[in-house]
């Protein structure tokens, strides 16, 4: 699966993508004795564009399209089968030695690890064998098969082919030998988050270090009545996007976010002023509809989430914090629901600031 620490490998490599089209546009308006180009303006130009055009469909998608889709899998997929065949048609007009450019391969190969299976990966080693192999044959013709050069970069290319899908089995594997169970101690199950113990012991050690913080709480509205009409199954399904949602949207430096029991998530949150929280909740909302309504059976469900908004101020303790946050999580249910209510913590350093 397309996840989000793929998402931030890909952005690398959608970058990179820009920096070999404006590469090939400065070799071919400057000399270079070692590379050149072999094809008139035109076809260049018409290269360029064509490369442009699905190099910013492909950027765009990345940006906008919901990190688990199914659409946004499909368009990395043909961005990269697009590349490959930019990069062959660079390699083919070039009039030098194809090695020069034989590096393309080497990150064409690393970037399908991104998207594609451990034997997709492999057989895209055979393809790109099989490319380099005619583009040699194509600019030299059959004697350059038995240069120490060709052999050297064949061998190149399936070492980098066979790490490519080591990488790709490594972030497959599954199996019992990979399991961290300490690690998986301290997470739920259902929603992927850390657990209700981790939290409680988390916020200790942050209270205790009066550390400067931030605690929401999420409850799902009208929960039970979607378990009752939907089944468990579906249920799950909506804890496992917000849990997703939450470990999207909430980066390490920024927070932690832990599944606090049945309905009800909890984060904590470091030197989050009022309205860049309210901006936060505002994604977290729009993120949470959008995947919702993957799910078949809960199209046109509008599943909301209550929040209720605290700061660990001079007094608290923990639990006094939690009743707080507790007590505005109630307000916002009492209120009409798909709220965030905040407390007097906020309006306390909002007076502070004047």
């Amino acid at each position: 699966m397309f996840n989000k620490k793929d998402e931030h490998i890909e952005h690398v490599f959608a970058f990179a993508r820009w920096l070999i089209i404006v590469g090939l546009i400065i070799i071919y308006m400057m000399t270079f004795d070692e590379i050149s180009l072999i094809v008139n303006g035109t076809i260049f130009w018409s290269i360029v564009g064509v490369v442009t055009a699905y190099s910013f469909i492909t950027h765009v998608s990345l940006k906008w399209l919901p990190t688990y889709s199914k659409a946004k899998r499909i368009m990395m997929q043909v961005g990269l089968s697009l590349d490959l065949l930019f990069y062959l048609t660079i390699m083919l007009i070039t009039a030098s030695e194809p090695h020069l450019l034989s590096p393309l391969l080497f990150i064409w190969l690393l970037h399908i690890t991104l998207i594609w299976t451990v034997k997709v990966s492999m057989a895209m080693t055979v393809v790109a064998m099989a490319a380099y192999a005619y583009v040699v044959f194509d600019s030299q013709g059959l004697n350059a098969f038995s240069t120490l050069s060709f052999l050297v970069q064949m061998i190149f290319i399936f070492l980098i082919g066979m790490l490519a899908s080591s990488m790709t089995i490594r972030k497959e594997a599954g199996s019992i030998d990979h399991i961290d169970y300490k690690e998986e101690a301290m997470k739920d199950y259902v929603s992927g988050l850390y657990n209700h113990r981790t939290f409680q012991n988390t916020l200790m050690k942050f209270v205790q270090q009066r550390k400067p913080l931030t605690v929401i709480k999420l409850n799902i509205d009208h929960f039970q009545s979607l378990n009752d009409r939907y089944g468990y199954e579906w249920g799950d399904r909506v804890l496992a996007i917000i849990g997703s949602t939450l470990d999207f949207w909430i980066e390490p430096q920024d927070g932690y976010s832990f599944r606090y029991n049945g309905d009800e998530f909890i984060i904590i949150l470091f030197n989050q002023n009022r309205s860049h929280i309210e901006q936060q909740i505002e994604k977290w909302n729009n993120y949470i509809h959008e995947h919702v309504q993957m799910l078949e059976p809960l199209k046109g469900e509008q599943v909301t989430v209550s929040y209720g908004v605290a700061t660990l101020m001079e007094r608290d303790d923990r639990n006094e914090l939690l009743r707080r946050v507790d007590r505005c999580v109630q307000q916002a249910k009492a209120t009409g629901r798909h709220r965030a209510v905040f407390d007097e913590s906020f309006q306390l350093e909002t007076n502070k600031g004047r």
